[in-house]
């Protein structure tokens, strides 16, 4: 197993970095792909716990935030269009889809396109790459630093109702791994505006919200019984078991790099 994912990501590493490097079209439709990937993983963990999901409303709107920054102004019209679609799906075809279908089918479609989304409002800013890659590595070193810290010294269990191998030591090991990796980064690229604190704070911030993006999918495959949310990625499960704490730092880093910075 371990063998798998330290060749999967020997390959998969590069590709992701070579994709990014080129930026344009061919980011925002790898991030499209990752998009459609996660929302169909969504929906099958849906269904294996007997809902059904309304696709293609779904698919409607994850596509609608995803590229919200090109349709912005036509954005709030689409959104209705959608949400309507979803309603006249829901009454219409009711008690073949029930509340519970289209509640789980938004938040699925929100979850997954409007945390993507970041990754395409990144573009926008003149140091795309290596923001964007900042934020990778982040979500690495999180994940590297909390497997490390928990390996080695894990004792008292972080939440062992959602994951029962995470522990507080481990978290605090992400953190400081986040941290440092934060303050190495910035050191080389020297980031305009950020300084050694706002440096520390983002990483302390990025490694906190990494592991709760982390923790909340695990909720999901508690919640809908299954280990994995897919099994593209050898090794590795699904993109949502893979990308799933990069998805929620991606709105964290885009507003303390781009924004605020």
């Amino acid at each position: 197993m371990l063998r798998t994912r330290i060749i999967t990501a020997v390959v998969g590493i590069p590709l992701l970095i070579g994709v990014l490097y080129l930026g344009g079209v061919y980011w925002q439709g790898f991030m499209a792909l990752l998009a459609g990937i996660a929302l169909f993983e969504y929906f099958t963990m849906m269904r294996n716990k007997g809902f059904k999901p309304l696709v293609l409303p779904a698919y409607f709107i994850t596509g609608i935030l995803l590229f919200r920054g090109q349709l912005s102004s036509y954005l709030p019209g689409l959104f209705f269009i959608a949400l309507f679609l979803m309603v006249l799906v829901l009454v219409t075809t009711y008690p073949r889809f029930c509340f519970d279908d289209i509640v789980f089918s938004f938040f699925g479609a929100f979850y997954v396109g409007y945390l993507f989304s970041y990754a395409l409002a990144f573009a926008e800013s003149e140091r795309f790459f290596p923001y964007i890659l900042f934020v990778f590595l982040m979500t690495w070193a999180s994940d590297v630093g909390g497997y490390l810290f928990g390996k080695l010294w894990g004792k008292n269990k972080l939440s062992p109702k959602l994951s029962p191998g995470k522990t507080w030591e481990g978290a605090i090991g992400g953190v400081l791994t986040t941290v440092a990796l934060a303050l190495m980064f910035n050191g080389l690229l020297i980031i305009e505006n950020v300084n050694m604190f706002y440096t520390v704070l983002l990483g302390v911030l990025a490694s906190v919200t990494a592991q709760v993006g982390d923790l909340l999918e695990s909720a999901m495959k508690r919640y809908f019984e299954v280990k994995d949310s897919g099994h593209i990625i050898p090794g590795h499960g699904g993109v949502l078991d893979r990308f799933d704490s990069f998805m929620l730092l991606l709105p964290v880093a885009y507003y303390f790099l781009v924004v605020l910075a």
